[in-house]
């Protein structure tokens, strides 16, 4: 682990945990996050962001140097379904774009308390159906995503398949949460190893989100989903974080689907 990453997770340990842990409304975190992101995470140095639109979204086109721009990443940022956007989550997906000289179009589809659950589902399909509509093709197109946003990009997977529309190249996901049923066992033994997520308040986040729906429904739970062997997946994740057996169960998932699954497990993150 770098220098720079473990005094992160130190930082993320003593003050945001708590500060998750306690809040009174965590729809006032949303700010908070946005500030957070924009003091500790850094560009790479020759990253640049421009705002677009895609049917009717708003995203953060993203690349490095001269990228390839028939290929793009479509990436989707964790917070629970309540916080986050482009902005606090360009530094990761310029990051990835340098490495794949693609462009990455950062989604910011809607949030809850506004707009729960399906909405941020459709938006994902939206946007991907966006992209098919102007002109890319399946195969130059890969979806990504970290923690609500990696269980957006599976859950994204599932509805292709289940809309027999063309498979995307790959998809990556990042600590994705993947059962919004809460059934998973590192909720419980990894409560206290969590740098960030306090386990206690993923029922409020979750029940926020889904307003009354079905906890296993494939579009917010792609656990339960269907896949088939079109799209290679790569899912990383930390052992001693709270969905780490969100991210096992998902790569099991997927290879019983026939899907072709890379799963890695960080140790000390």
């Amino acid at each position: 682990m770098s220098t720079r990453l473990a005094a992160l997770n130190l930082g993320l340990r003593l003050f945001e945990k708590p500060r998750l842990a306690r809040a009174q409304n965590l729809y006032d975190a949303a700010e908070h996050f946005e500030r957070l992101a924009a003091r500790a995470f850094v560009m790479p140095e020759t990253a640049r962001a421009q705002p677009g639109r895609l049917d009717g979204l708003d995203v953060l086109w993203v690349s490095c140097g001269r990228p390839d721009r028939r290929r793009v990443l479509l990436y989707f940022h964790g917070g629970a379904y309540m916080l986050g956007s482009p902005n606090t989550h360009q530094h990761l997906a310029a990051a990835l774009a340098c490495r794949v000289a693609a462009r990455a179009a950062v989604v910011r589809y809607r949030l809850t308390p506004t707009a729960p659950f399906p909405a941020a589902s459709d938006d994902a399909l939206a946007a991907y159906r966006g992209l098919l509509d102007a002109g890319y093709e399946a195969a130059d197109i890969a979806l990504a995503g970290d923690s609500a946003g990696g269980g957006l990009a599976l859950g994204l997977l599932h509805r292709i398949v289940a809309e027999d529309l063309p498979r995307p190249a790959a998809v990556v996901a990042f600590s994705p949460w993947t059962d919004l049923a809460l059934t998973s066992d590192s909720l419980r033994t990894n409560a206290r190893r969590d740098v960030l997520l306090p386990a206690q308040r993923l029922p409020e986040m979750r029940d926020a989100y889904l307003d009354g729906h079905d906890q296993k429904d494939p579009r917010a739970s792609p656990v339960y989903g269907t896949f088939d062997a079109h799209t290679p997946v790569l899912i990383q994740a930390s052992q001693s974080e709270i969905l780490a057996d969100d991210s096992r169960r998902m790569a099991a998932r997927l290879t019983a689907c026939g899907a072709d699954v890379e799963l890695t497990f960080w140790p000390r993150t």
